[in-house]
């Protein structure tokens, strides 16, 4: 399923770029709003729904409800860009407007078109971490897989839409295919929950663990406090990269959706392999601060 998702995930992103780089314009500052606005979206879900799920004794069924929100939002989102398109128009855009208030302006329009489905998808991969974690799986191996799953999926999604299905179809089709895949997987993750509600459901939310936060020492929640800002800043120098990838490559490549998708494509699919490599490797590794450090290093 997350492979799926995943693939859905970046052909909204790739067609949301192309659609609103024909409002605003084809420059970079067009595609940085929406990259922007798109994790910042996966961001916010996560931190919204994390601790819903951790208390959810049906995760699975929380990412179907998720991916059917999704699914339903994304499908509006064509209509929103017309509004936008209009809106952006009679105002005269960035000739009439100036360059600081369109940015401003670019990045609210992508606010506007991508907060519900963007937070929708921010709020699957903790669903889909909850299904598979167990007590068992200490080094975290099954969130690896499904995590390096979700990005494979990724490139596969950014690869096809943007080099093949685009072309063929158009970005509205494309879109309203990838939603009807999106309820596809909705209805599989909704079913699969309703058999697994057969199981004593009692028994597992007695045997779930209460929050420990009594018991987490301020040694562990400097620990915890490291691995996020780590994290902030790896994802923060991840995307800056990307953004200079694309500036740096586009005069060779050509500034096109096309040359932002294949570095899009190139980083994701490093991203995923790390984290297959990792679900082979975790049995050998125990995660800790001096790992993090080589990682990011």
């Amino acid at each position: 399923m997350l492979l799926v998702s995943g693939s859905c995930a970046l052909v909204f992103q790739v067609v949301w770029i192309r659609e609103l780089r024909l409002v605003f314009g084809a420059t970079t500052a067009s595609s940085a709003a929406v990259l922007a606005i798109f994790m910042a979206g996966l961001g916010l879900g996560n931190w919204l729904f994390g601790r819903r799920i951790d208390n959810s004794i049906r995760p699975l069924r929380f990412y179907g409800l998720l991916e059917l929100g999704i699914a339903l939002s994304a499908g509006l989102s064509p209509l929103l860009i017309v509004l936008i398109r209009q809106m952006y128009v009679g105002m005269g855009g960035q000739a009439a407007l100036g360059p600081e208030l369109a940015t401003i302006l670019r990045l609210f329009a992508s606010a506007v078109i991508l907060a519900i489905p963007t937070i929708l998808m921010g709020g699957t991969m903790p669903a889909a971490a909850r299904a598979v974690s167990n007590d068992a799986d200490q080094n975290r191996r099954g969130v690896a897989w499904i995590y390096g799953l979700n990005t494979i999926g990724a490139v596969v999604g950014a690869g096809l839409a943007n080099f093949m299905l685009l072309e063929a179809l158009g970005n509205r089709l494309v879109l309203w295919s990838a939603c009807v895949v999106n309820l596809l997987l909705a209805a599989a993750a909704l079913g699969l929950s309703q058999k697994l509600s057969a199981t004593p459901l009692t028994k597992t939310k007695l045997q779930k663990p209460e929050p420990s936060l009594p018991t987490t020492s301020a040694q562990e929640q400097g620990r915890i406090g490291i691995v996020c800002i780590s994290s902030g800043i790896v994802g923060f120098v991840f995307f800056l990269m990307e953004i200079v990838w694309y500036r740096m490559l586009g005069p060779l490549l050509g500034g096109t959706t096309y040359t932002f998708g294949l570095i899009l494509c190139v980083a994701l699919l490093g991203i995923g392999v790390g984290g297959a490599v990792y679900g082979l490797l975790a049995r050998h590794l125990k995660p800790s601060l001096q790992l993090l450090a080589g990682v990011c290093a």
